[in-house]
């Protein structure tokens, strides 16, 4: 049994905010995102057994503050730790991910699950030895 806290593992677009048709690769009108009913119901219920929700997101920083407001109005659990992609990154999400990941999670966390969308992101969590729950096809 590990000493750390348990923690879940979140994405945001496609996962937690369902982007209609919003460019998967914009930051803008993220605002506008839906919320993904079913994932948020999961995320609200793995919180209210005591884990801790950590979001990992391709989203650029400068989308930081919209991201933020909307969380405010859509999640309605508290979010431990938002990690967003750095300004002018413009690395494949899950090395992105990854790094995040080893850096900011592993060490604090242990971590029940992920949640994802992306094909090559939820690639990456499987061979990290994490079980990742694939929300939507995301061929992209």
């Amino acid at each position: 049994m590990s000493s750390k806290p348990s923690a879940v593992i979140v994405d945001i677009d496609g996962t937690l905010a369902l982007m209609g048709d919003r460019n998967p690769f914009s930051s803008y009108g993220v605002g506008k995102d839906l919320p993904n009913a079913p994932v948020v119901e999961v995320v609200a219920a793995l919180y209210e057994r005591g884990h801790r929700i950590v979001l990992v997101s391709g989203r650029s920083e400068a989308a930081r503050k919209e991201t933020e407001q909307w969380l405010t109005w859509n999640l309605n659990v508290p979010v431990e730790a938002l990690h967003m992609r750095g300004l002018n990154d413009s690395r494949q999400d899950a090395v992105i991910k990854q790094e995040i990941y080893r850096r900011k999670i592993e060490p604090r966390f242990e971590v029940l699950c992920v949640l994802d969308d992306r094909n090559q992101t939820v690639r990456m969590w499987r061979k990290l030895g994490l079980t990742c729950l694939q929300v939507a096809p995301g061929n992209f």
